[in-house]
């Protein structure tokens, strides 16, 4: 740390002074001017600056400025939480960004045990936050609650909804929010109970959010947020109500959320309260039971209200599918003709028709010539080299195309270098100029390769 400082500071004396001093690698730091070091410090993480504040009382001073102190970087996974609690607390006035991301821990938390759960953790850390009475912050992230622990019945359990009455206060009381990320509540957490929102504490978190910041939002990423029912194409009376929330953030820039969210009027609704979107990122999480409810005209509607608009699609399925499931799926049903699409990743089904897989490509090339500029896709499903030459020739069109990834299953050892000099052969000859990166997985149905583990091959092929 200190030989990064002392060449920070180096180049900012001499910067500011127009001539060379010779330091000897020993910078004399009562020396330096109070506005250099507090540029110097301000590179450090917090955890630097803390250690760095110790050191004398020269540092102290540009240590001890608000200024220094507005970003805050946090892990919940049961040994650094409560320092985020500690350090919310004592600079709680001042934060401007917070970041929370909750990770799942090996060892439980249980309140029979007389430890809190990270959920009790996570509801005094909101509490701090509150209680700290600040107004102003910026960002706001806290993804992964599908990973907090739901502990037992004690003096210092908690429960999920809890947490989200509490959020929704620290939301409310916001008035100059930019960014808002609450991702990955969905999942069922591994260890004890399950961490997710229901579809009115989703509604009351963006509702809180909009009270005072719908003018001032830019980014809302809500994948995964609420927990849905397996049959939610039956039951769609949430969706009007999540249209008129996230409509309702007139100055949104970027949005992440999940397909089965969307419908043709969140889309109009959107081109009619905005013009500043740039960015939609849809995640698709259950293909066998996705519908189409999004026309190609909304697509128009929205391009035309919003024409720097990209939209980006995750295609992968988060639960185990049955044989029929996996062959039959098709994703170009959502795929549709109008949208701007920029960027589309797929990881296919353990078991999907090569018929699907080739009708995926020539889809991607006939619809998005202009659009795609980033494609990515992974399948078990062996490919063979007439199927790349077909794949490859579907996407020749996409002249705009940048990258190409392909993760695929190969049988046997020897096939890594086949695909290779195939692949290389196949995008001479169909004059496909993009970057390829090509990630094959040998299976490990071989008795050799169970023997030597399971092996990754990669190589990256540029084209001119």
């Amino acid at each position: 740390m200190l030989t990064r400082l002392k060449q920070v500071a180096a180049d900012l004396v001499c910067r500011a002074n127009k001539k060379v001093f010779a330091f000897d690698n020993q910078p004399d730091w009562s020396q330096l001017p109070y506005e250099i070091l507090l540029k110097v410090f301000s590179y450090l993480s917090n955890s630097d600056k803390y250690h760095a504040a110790l050191t004398c009382k020269t540092w102290l001073r540009p240590l001890s400025e608000p200024s220094m102190w507005q970003s805050g970087d946090f892990v919940f996974d049961n040994k650094s939480d409560e320092k985020a609690i500690i350090f919310v607390n004592m600079t709680g006035k001042t934060l401007r960004h917070i970041n929370v991301k909750c990770i799942a821990s090996n060892k439980h938390s249980c309140g029979d045990e007389g430890r809190a759960s990270s959920t009790a953790k996570m509801y005094q850390f909101l509490a701090t936050v509150l209680n700290a009475q600040n107004h102003h912050i910026l960002t706001f992230k806290l993804t992964n609650l599908c990973s907090l622990e739901i502990g037992g019945i004690s003096a210092k359990s908690r429960t999920f909804s809890e947490v989200s009455k509490l959020l929704t206060k620290v939301l409310e009381v916001q008035q100059q929010l930019r960014v808002i990320d609450l991702r990955n509540s969905q999942k069922s957490v591994k260890h004890r109970g399950n961490a997710c929102f229901t579809v009115n504490e989703g509604l009351e978190l963006l509702t809180a959010a909009s009270k005072n910041c719908a003018n001032t939002l830019q980014e809302l990423a809500i994948s995964r947020l609420v927990s849905l029912k397996d049959n939610y194409r039956n039951d769609l009376s949430f969706l009007p109500q999540f249209r008129s929330a996230i409509a309702g953030f007139s100055k949104l820039a970027e949005l992440d959320i999940n397909f089965c969210y969307m419908e043709d009027d969140l889309l109009l609704s959107l081109a009619m309260s905005t013009t500043t979107l740039k960015v939609i990122k849809v995640r698709a999480d259950k293909i066998p039971e996705l519908e189409s409810r999004i026309t190609p005209l909304a697509w128009e509607k929205l391009t035309s209200a919003c024409p720097e608009l990209r939209v980006l699609f995750y295609i992968k399925p988060i639960t185990k599918l049955t044989f029929m499931e996996s062959f039959f799926q098709d994703v170009t049903t959502i795929l549709k003709p109008s949208m701007p699409l920029y960027q589309v990743k797929w990881k296919s089904g353990s078991v999907t028709a090569v018929e699907n897989i080739e009708k995926f490509f020539q889809h991607m090339g006939q619809n998005f010539q202009k659009t795609l500029h980033h494609l990515k896709f992974r399948t078990r499903v062996p490919i063979d080299m007439e199927c790349f030459e077909v794949l490859f020739k579907s996407i020749q069109p996409c002249t705009n195309l940048d990258s190409l990834t392909l993760g695929l299953t190969s049988c046997e050892i020897d096939d890594v270098e086949t695909y290779k000099l195939a692949i290389r052969d196949v995008m001479t000859r169909c004059a496909l100029s993009c970057d390829l990166t090509l990630n094959v997985q040998v299976s490990p149905q071989y008795t050799a390769v169970q023997k030597a583990g399971q092996l990754l091959a990669r190589f990256d092929l540029l084209c001119d």
